[in-house]
């Protein structure tokens, strides 16, 4: 309804105009003007028919491989989703065949996992899909591997537990933070301690507080910053050290930098201990109703790396020589026949189920799908106070600044406008005026003649085919092209209101000229 007034209400404007103003029509005849109103009224349907609707959610068929024009549209919607874009030509087209591989990889696994294991899971074009395998493992996974004796002698908790819940999601008890990003740091394992550490003191104290993982990886010296490292020295570290700080306070970088000891002393949250886990599924179900509990799993496989969904059992080794990730257990659960894991990853939100994975639980596998049942552990926390020596009080912070003014409306002639940091562009022309406006998401943007693609201005060479912008003629890759929106309407007497507003501002202006200088 939206649609068809704000054309209703254009034509009527230009009919208005084309009556009063247009010399040509008031020599017409009056079977010329009737001839005139009827292909105006025609165009409505045209161009009701003729106008797409705003940006649609790309569906992919995963039942054979796409065209290789289908492919390159693909890429080109993963960057824009994504926000990816690349400085050099050679690396677009490095990328590009990495999406393509992974892409043919996942059109054959999922195709295999509807033959196999309908409910299995499910791999898919998540952040990850334009990176090698090779390159992956380098960017997210550690490259020091938990010390074997270590596990001889420290202490192992074997839970016997019975009544335990159907299922359990700690996320839902609020003691589990929100999904983080390691970047491209090895440091999963500072991640995977502080979720623990986090989970263990909101379930004593009530309060849920996202701890420093940037601390670990400066101050812990018994581990290996962004190289890799182990989650009971970490809970060691903090017990050494009285406390952790708050992200807040200590924010993550993704780089190794030199220990800030100012920021080591507010030792916000402690633990007392840490336990580790026996290697059975039956000790780390009794461990997880307790806690969210840290664990090690081998995680670079390619199908890990292009997970989406569902539970997994793919490709992972179940060999604890191979664990090369730490990841955060915080519940469990079964669907049909098939239990799992549910487990925080720190891949950010753009791997996975919003940075989640669920690992098939209870197999016959000695350690478990990923080995995730060989090196599990958890902090243990009895106190509610805080810890000794008190940590100052923080400053107040300063007021946020006021929101910055935003910019006037681009005004699309006379009843139609489009936000001040938008384009307008004629998406319906009629004797050389424009009846209806769409606004582009571009500033100073070049709309592509005859299409309802619009471009940046450094990307002025429409490919409509393609659905690309263009630097110029040797561009390969480009940008991709926006689909223009319906401009805005407004009503035909604001222009005649607004004049008569700024008539009275001007007005008062005169009278209270000196009303400054007092």
């Amino acid at each position: 309804m939206k649609f068809i007034y704000v054309i209703s209400m254009s034509l009527r404007s230009h009919l208005i105009q084309y009556s009063y103003n247009s010399q040509r029509l008031k020599n017409m005849s009056s079977n010329k003007k009737n001839q005139l109103l009827f292909l105006i009224v025609a165009s409505w349907g045209i161009l009701c028919y003729c106008l797409p609707s705003e940006y649609s959610i790309v569906s992919l068929e995963l039942d054979k491989f796409p065209s290789e024009e289908r492919v390159v549209e693909l890429f080109q919607q993963w960057k824009q989703e994504h926000k990816k874009s690349y400085t050099h030509q050679e690396e677009a087209t490095l990328r590009l065949e990495n999406f393509k591989r992974n892409l043919r990889y996942i059109v054959e696994k999922n195709a295999m996992q509807n033959q196999n294991s309908p409910e299995g899971h499910r791999l898919g074009l998540n952040r990850f899909a334009d990176m090698s395998n090779e390159e992956f493992k380098n960017k997210y996974i550690s490259k020091v591997k938990q010390p074997l004796n270590k596990r001889l002698t420290s202490s192992v908790k074997d839970y016997s537990c019975e009544n335990t819940p159907y299922s359990l999601d700690w996320r839902k008890k609020g003691v589990v933070t929100s999904v983080k990003d390691q970047g491209n740091c090895g440091s999963c394992w500072a991640f995977s301690s502080t979720g623990a550490i986090e989970g263990i003191n909101a379930i004593v104290t009530g309060d849920l507080i996202s701890l420093s993982e940037q601390e670990l990886v400066d101050c812990d010296k018994t581990n290996d910053g962004c190289e890799g490292g182990y989650m009971d020295y970490a809970f060691e570290w903090v017990m050494n050290n009285g406390g952790i700080d708050t992200e807040t306070d200590y924010p993550y970088t993704g780089v190794d930098s030199s220990c800030n000891i100012t920021k080591e002393e507010n030792k916000v949250v402690s633990i007392d201990g840490y336990n580790d886990v026996a290697k059975s599924d039956s000790a780390l179900l009794c461990a997880t109703v307790k806690q969210p509990i840290s664990a090690g799993i081998h995680g670079s496989s390619l199908d890990f790396q292009l997970y989406i969904g569902g539970i997994y059992d793919g490709d992972c080794s179940s060999n604890p020589d191979d664990i090369d990730h730490a990841i955060l257990i915080v519940g469990y659960g079964s669907e049909g026949d098939e239990d799992y894991w549910i487990v925080k990853n720190s891949w950010g939100t753009g791997w996975g189920m919003d940075g989640y994975i669920y690992i098939k639980r209870n197999t016959d596998l000695k350690y478990g799908v990923c080995a995730i049942n060989y090196m599990a552990s958890y902090p243990t926390k009895e106190s509610t106070t805080a810890p000794s020596p008190q940590s100052p009080p923080f400053p107040p912070s300063q007021p946020p600044p006021p929101p910055p003014t935003p910019p006037p409306p681009s005004e699309c002639g006379d009843l139609s406008y489009c936000p001040g940091d938008e384009t307008c562009c004629c998406l319906f022309e009629l004797f050389d005026s424009c009846l209806v406006y769409g606004c582009c998401e571009y500033e100073n943007a070049v709309c592509c003649t005859g299409t309802q693609y619009c471009c940046p201005s450094d990307y002025p060479i429409c490919d409509v085919e393609y659905g690309l912008c263009l630097q110029n003629a040797g561009d390969l890759m480009g940008v991709a092209a926006k689909k223009r929106k319906m401009g805005k309407h407004k009503f035909p007497w604001t222009k005649f209101e607004q004049k008569t507003r700024d008539t009275h501002h001007s007005l008062q202006l005169r009278k209270n000229s000196f009303a400054a200088m007092r």
